[in-house]
């Protein structure tokens, strides 16, 4: 069978079963509905399976679609190793959440509502996937948006559903905006949207021109998958089902920007890829930041994904598009995990969320600990796990293509990138002490594993390292790297200085929570360890010890350390810890609440109000637009309608049906002729 046809079965299935389900919504059984659904979708799956197995080149499949004046715009097909990744990941993620709601979702008045939406989902990010033209991947893009919209706001009977996905919706259609402008702007260079002649086509225009080009293209990306500043939306999209949320965070929506600028590569020029790699690494570590302080487990796992999308877009600024990828594929697998068994803790503790409300879930679900472990661990980052292989090469494809530009300052995107690395170590840390250990020595008896937890199963297996390579340390000996081929990259003493940095913070993590049974205060000092105490009894102290040869061997035992050391140097150690480090103190916990009112001023005062100047201006553009449309278009069909009316009306008075009225005419119209050729 050829593959387009595949494709086109595989498309008409899940759009087929999204029409089945919703249409007969109140008459079809639940199991009619579950077993129509995941057949489809196995279905779907085993064709994609099908597909990579015979590839042997691209294939591209054009289909007239409409012809306006010299421009003809094609639906393309673009299938390449790619288009069949993807086909493969999204479909058995999909297969795994929707087994996995199953249960989740019983019992809920909407149920076959809920798998419609799935199928309608899994459709559109299909057809993204394998469109071969700008214009099409931008019209299932939209439809990506919309069916995200519909399952965020599954629960429409809570008020913070609805707001959720409203939000979600309103501020994906600024990033579109800029997505529409970019396709628009390619069009106008290039004079085609098809991938395939884009990537062997040649602009005259300005380098600035082009870089305009791609950072348009880029919005779509911003928005789509949450980077700074459009990424306000992702983490209130946990109001809908979490297994929408694994969805959307493994392979699904979010992917779809980091797959477009995959696609779009080749339109990246150097000076798009730095703001490009900029923007990634700054939503990579402002957004761990926010994950180390969020009580709420899915929201947790939602500022962790858009940090792990903000390495992925650092990676494609810097031109390490196959080394992002890979870390998507890896994503997708532990990030799914981490969410269904978020997923299941909930369904257990009746729907709580709050992660301090937790704890002992070790004892009552070993497995699910277990898992958490797993993909926690890729998550981190560390070894004999996919995500260690995928972040080292992200990693260090970012700081060898620092260590290769001109300008020095380029380093900081790279140093971001590893401080956020760092920074998930450290909150998925506290995550599993608050919600797997207890703060009492209490056995609670364990529970057999069911259906939520065995559906987990084939995402821990594809976190560990064994399906991505033979060696557990090297990501260019990967399966991945022999498809899509990542560079081997120099200098891996910055992995091995990122592994041990994250493994201090795993320890200083689990001595913070589990030992000391302490949160984290809003201080800046306080949050990275750096407390009065510390400052006190194990720096500055000790540093004085050290240096009159008394060294104590236990900073933090309550001895009187100025028996060891002189008088004078007592002094001046205080001294230091009144005005310099006491001073310093106070004057960063103070910049950082003027750096925290700067941003909500910023937040307030400048994205609000961008979104509210455009939103006044579309507004605006729309009275302008009604009144033309009313006034001038209605207006002037009306005019031309009555004075057609009157010329009917008066028309059809002349054809009355009287003999002599025809002859009256006749004779005028004969005079009239006489009087002119008389003139004339």
């Amino acid at each position: 069978m050829p593959t387009d046809q595949v494709i086109f079965i595989t498309l008409l299935a899940y759009l087929a079963g999204f029409g089945v389900l919703i249409i007969g919504r109140k008459n079809l059984s639940i199991q009619l509905g579950n077993v129509l659904s995941i057949s489809i979708n196995t279905l779907g799956l085993l064709l994609s399976f099908w597909l990579i197995s015979r590839f042997r080149e691209t294939e591209i499949f054009q289909y007239k679609w409409v012809k306006l004046g010299q421009h003809e715009f094609n639906f393309t097909l673009l299938i390449n190793k790619l288009s069949l990744l993807m086909l493969a990941l999204v479909q058995g993620i999909a297969l795994l959440v929707q087994v996995f709601s199953l249960k989740y979702m019983k019992g809920d008045p909407r149920y076959l509502n809920y798998f419609s939406y799935l199928n309608l989902f899994v459709f559109s990010m299909l057809g993204l996937v394998v469109s071969g033209n700008l214009l099409f991947i931008f019209f299932f893009w939209e439809l990506v948006g919309f069916c995200s919209y519909l399952l965020i706001g599954f629960w429409f009977e809570k008020q913070s559903a609805t707001n959720a996905s409203l939000k979600a919706f309103i501020v994906n259609r600024i990033g579109d905006a800029g997505f529409l402008i970019g396709i628009g702007l390619v069009f106008f260079l290039f004079n085609t949207l098809d991938l395939e002649l884009l990537s062997n086509s040649q602009s005259t225009a300005a380098p600035g021109v082009l870089t305009l080009t791609a950072l348009m293209l880029f919005m779509g990306c911003v928005g789509k998958s949450a980077q700074f500043p459009l990424q306000i939306w992702l983490p209130d999209a946990m109001e809908g089902p979490t297994p929408v949320s694994a969805l959307i965070h493994a392979a699904t929506m979010v992917a779809a920007g980091i797959f477009l600028l995959a696609r779009i590569d080749f339109l990246i020029t150097p000076d798009a890829g730095l703001i490009i790699a900029l923007i990634g690494a700054v939503t990579a570590l402002l957004a761990a930041y926010s994950a180390i302080f969020q009580f709420d487990i899915k929201k947790v796992l939602a500022y962790s994904t858009v940090s792990q999308l903000g390495l992925m877009v650092m990676g494609m600024g810097v031109g390490a598009a196959n080394a992002s990828l890979f870390h998507l594929f890896t994503h997708a697998f532990f990030k799914a995990g981490l969410f269904l068994i978020a997923g299941a803790i909930i369904h257990y503790a009746h729907h709580e969320q709050d992660m301090r409300k937790m704890g002992g879930l070790l004892y009552k679900k070993p497995w699910l600990a277990f898992s958490y472990i797993i993909c926690g661990a890729a998550l981190a980052g560390l070894p004999f796990t996919s995500g260690f292989l995928s972040k080292d090469a992200l990693i260090l494809s970012a700081f060898n293509w620092s260590a290769e530009q001109a300008n020095p300052m380029t380093i900081l995107i790279p140093l971001m990138g590893i401080i956020a690395s760092v920074m998930t170590a450290f909150y998925v840390t506290r995550q599993f002490v608050l919600i797997f250990l207890s703060s009492s020595k209490e056995k609670i008896k364990w529970s057999k594993p069911d259906l939520m937890e065995w559906v987990i199963f084939p995402l821990v297996i594809c976190s560990f390292w064994l399906l991505h390579s033979n060696n557990p340390l090297d990501f260019v000996t990967s399966n991945f790297s022999t498809h899509f081929e990542i560079k081997h990259q120099e200098n891996h003493w910055v992995a091995y200085s990122l592994l041990a940095a994250a493994i201090l913070s795993i320890g200083y993590s689990y001595y913070r929570f589990q030992i000391l049974k302490k949160d984290l205060p809003q201080n800046i000092w306080s949050n990275l360890g750096l407390n009065h105490y510390y400052l006190d009894h194990f720096y500055v102290k000790r540093v004085a010890c050290a240096l009159v040869g008394k060294f104590q061997p236990n900073p933090l035992d309550n001895v009187n350390t100025e028996e060891h050391i002189s008088s004078g140097l007592t002094d001046l150690v205080q001294t230091i810890d009144q005005k310099a480090v006491d001073g310093l103190v106070n004057k960063i916990g103070t910049g950082q609440k003027n750096f925290a009112k700067g941003l909500t001023q910023f937040d307030r005062k400048g994205v609000d109000g961008f979104v509210g100047l455009l939103t006044s201006t579309i507004i605006f553009l729309g009275n302008v637009g009604s009144y033309i449309d009313s006034k001038l278009v209605d207006g002037l069909i009306g005019w031309i309608s009555r004075l057609v009316s009157n010329i009917g009306e008066g028309l059809r008075k002349v054809q009355s049906g009287r003999l002599q009225s025809y002859l009256m005419v006749l004779i005028l119209i004969f005079v009239a002729l006489l009087i002119f050729l008389a003139i004339f």
